[in-house]
This record gives structure tokens, sequence and C-alpha cells, in this order.
């Protein structure tokens, strides 16, 4: 098995009730709990009495991050899939897989004993979900692993780490610690997040202030003119909406090409708030239906129907889409604004959404879509981000910017 240096000294120095690795992204944090710590720990405390647990944002990342690469390494009669109850047999033992998002979810485990438990993406967790665990691990022998990356300074993960007297042990990682991953590979990567918060966070694994623009590199998105293409050229079509009554309504038609990269070739902007008019549902579907003329047409020409991606709060617009739009298939938006605005701007770096310049009112909301530096969060400000709101929603929604992959020979030490 070969291991990097830090996660060699990971495993000689990790003896502390919590042992925590935080820092960038694939850099080896988890690798060295799926492939040694985790067995390592659960052997440990095999027949004391207290339980076993895994946590995580939700099941289905325990799946994807924790139990499926052990399962790669170790098989499936070491590692069990999840059951019903929310437990798996991972290395002889009954372990409890919960999701930790909300702290309902870990009911279950509420004034029960844990010897172990080990962590995955602590800092997206629900807060109330560490500190019931903290008074959990309760044994002599209760032991902590977790990784995570860092977020925004007043995080409340950071502030107990911060903990005077705690017994714990910290290891900080840099995307450079880990050495089995392609150069080219790390530069792009480094590339992507040049700029923004998230290199800060994800390459040099800082818990670093979200400040200044949202979208630096928004100019890279901006195109002069769409490319000259036949009409068999475009693969795909979607629409993505803000709704807005008094607040503006954004809507975006998007077109895949065959060069693999979605064209924003319309839209359609009015704020109720800035002509003093307020607009109906129906009215806005008649103004959508005009701009998109042309699309509307063919696809129901052919059968076929716009993909339409919309404000999940906006429940009459989807309810009148549904009944009326004969054309349009539609789907509530995915609202994860955190990773929506890092996706969003990882698709404007590496060229896979375009926008015309001649999209003012997009290009204004740019320019001027920043942070809120009082709020202590990671919380855009919210005044005129239709137009941002609609992008995001459609570059989160179809996961326009897709996890970057390595060579098969290093994907074990991500």
């Amino acid at each position: 098995m070969k291991l990097s240096p830090k996660q060699n000294e990971y495993i000689r120095n990790a003896n502390a009730r919590w042992n925590l690795k935080v820092g960038a992204v694939r850099s080896g944090k988890s690798y060295v709990d799926i492939a040694y710590m985790i067995p390592a720990r659960i052997r440990a405390v095999s027949g004391l009495s207290g339980l076993v647990v895994i946590l995580g944002v939700s099941k289905e990342t325990i799946e994807r991050n924790v139990l499926q690469p052990m399962r790669e390494i170790y098989g499936p009669a070491l590692v069990g899939n999840i059951n019903s109850q929310n437990k798996a047999m991972v290395c002889g033992e009954m372990v409890y897989c919960l999701g930790a998002a909300k702290v309902s979810q870990v009911s279950k485990i509420q004034g029960s004993s844990i010897k172990y438990c080990y962590g995955d993406e602590v800092a997206k967790w629900n807060k109330e979900v560490w500190e019931m665990l903290k008074s959990r691990l309760d044994k002599p022998y209760s032991r902590f692993d977790g990784a995570f990356n860092p977020e925004y300074p007043s995080h409340w993960l950071k502030t107990f780490m911060d903990t005077k007297g705690l017994d714990a042990y910290i290891q900080h990682y840099v995307i450079d610690d880990n050495p089995f991953l392609p150069k080219e590979y790390v530069d792009n990567l480094k590339n992507e997040y040049m700029g923004t918060v998230y290199y800060d966070r994800y390459i040099i694994g800082l818990w670093a202030l979200a400040e200044g623009l949202i979208y630096p590199m928004h100019k890279d998105a901006l195109v002069d003119d769409i490319p000259d293409i036949k009409g068999d050229e475009v693969t795909s079509y979607c629409i993505s909406i803000d709704y807005g009554t008094m607040n503006a309504f954004a809507m975006m038609l998007w077109e895949l090409h065959s060069d693999g990269i979605w064209y924003n070739t319309k839209r359609y902007y009015y704020s109720g708030r800035d002509t003093g008019v307020q607009k109906t549902d129906d009215e806005y579907l008649a103004d959508i239906e005009k701009v998109l003329d042309y699309e509307v047409k063919i696809h129901r020409a052919c059968g076929r129907k716009i993909e339409t991606i919309i404000d999940p709060s906006a429940a009459s617009f989807i309810t009148l889409l549904k009944k009326k739009a004969d054309w349009s298939k539609v789907h509530s938006a995915d609202n994860d604004v955190a990773n929506g605005i890092r996706e969003t701007a990882s698709a404007m770096k590496n060229g896979k959404i375009k926008i015309l310049k001649s999209n003012t009112e997009w290009i204004k909301e740019a320019e001027g879509y920043a942070w809120d530096e009082t709020s202590g969060e990671d919380r855009p400000i919210k005044v005129n981000d239709h137009l941002m709101d609609a992008t995001r929603y459609f570059v989160k929604t179809k996961r326009i910017t897709k996890i970057r992959r390595v060579p098969e020979d290093s994907l074990t030490f991500l």
C-alpha cells in the first residue's frame, strides 16, 4: 500500500480523542481513513461496549465516499451495504451509517455510548449533530476520525478546533501533499479556482472568508457571437427561470452545441419593481412563449419537450407550466447555493457555459454580485441577482461542472 508522507504521519500520530484532517480537495485526507484507520479502529474496539458509527452528509454520500471505496479494497464480505435500519456490517462489526445534515437523522444514537465514529465531510454537518456527538464519545477508548474541506473562519467546527486544551490531533493538507496526482490535473484544478475563495479553501486548505466579487472570472464566459452552426448541431435545449412577481423574473435559454459548450442564446427579463407594473403568471408564460417562438414550434412539431429548470419556490408558476405549457418538462432547481456558486464559477472558468456580450443585464448583475462580508457565512448579497440565480440553477441542476477524475492509478489516493 503506497501512502504519502502526510498519510503516514497521520497513522503514527492520530491517537487523540478527536483526530481531524482539514484541507484541500484531492489531497489524500480520506484515503488513509478508508484504507487503514477505519478498519484498524474497528478492530481495536471489537468486543468493547459502545456503538460504531459512520456519519456523513447523507447515507448516499457515506456509500459513495466511504463504503464503496472500502469495498473496492476489502471486498463485499468485509464491507457490506447499508440496510433499511441504517446499519452495515463493516470489518465484522455492525456499524450505524447516518446522515448528519439534520439533527433528526441521528436520533437513533442519541443517548448511546459511541466507541468509534468516523466522520465524512464534517464541516457540512448540522451543528447540533456535532454537539450531540461530543457527549456520546464517553468511553476511555472512544475515538473520532474525520476529514473535511475548510469553510469560512467563523464556522462552528473551526471554533471547536481552536478550543484550548482540546484532546485532538489536527492535520492540515494542501493539494500538493498528494504526490500521486498528475501534474496536469493539479495545474488545471488550480487554474479553475484561481482568484476565488475556493482556491484558498480547496487548493491551499485555508479557512478563508468569502469576500469581494463572487464571479471575478465572469468575463471568461462572455462571447461576441454564438458560433454559426446547422440546426442539427444543437444537441439539446434547456431553460432556467428565477421567478419573481415584484422582484425581477428572469429566464435564460441554453443550447448545448456539438462542441460540448452550453450557450445562452436568448433571455427574458422583467422587473415589476422597476416598471411599477406587476405581471400575472399567465402574462409571464405568454412573454416566454413569444421569446421562445422558434424553439417552442420545433419541439411541438417533433413531439419533444424543452427541459425547464425553475426556482423551487415558484409553486404557482410551476403549476401553470405543467397545466398549459405542453412544450415544457418542468424540474425544480437544485437550490444548493454554496455548491451551486462553486460549480458555476468553475463552469465559467473552464468554458462550459458562454454568455453573449449583448446580454447587458447579465453582465451588470455579474459585475455587482458580491459576498456579504458582514454575515460571517458564505452568503451573497441578495440584490440584483436574478440572472445569477437562473444561471446557478442551470449549472447545478444539470451538473454542468462534473467532478474531475484522475487516471485510475491515482484514484486510490484522493
